[in-house]
């Protein structure tokens, strides 16, 4: 997992202690990006399920994924790193 790798860089940091912080922020943002993104696949099926259900959900991990870009790219600049350009075939 890429918290692992991450962690495994605090050395190469001077503030270790925030650039921890920031990595803890970004694994739990993206873990729960990966639920919420898991749960809107299964809307329809929950009870109280519906297309509109299923907007919120997409509308909260599309909030997370943002956030864990956010953190991301404080992790590249604790680390020195440009953050690549988008791809151009997603």
């Amino acid at each position: 997992r890429i918290e692992k790798l991450l962690v495994s860089a605090a050395p190469l940091v001077d503030d270790q202690e925030s650039y921890l912080g920031v990595v803890e922020a970004y694994k739990e943002k993206a873990d729960n990006t990966a639920m919420m993104a898991y749960t809107s696949s299964w809307g329809e099926a929950n009870p109280n399920g519906g297309k509109e259900v299923i907007e919120e959900y997409l509308d909260r991990t599309k909030l997370d994924v943002m956030e864990s870009e956010k953190y991301l790219r404080e992790i590249l600049g604790y680390l020195g790193l440009q953050p690549l350009p988008p791809s151009k075939n997603p």
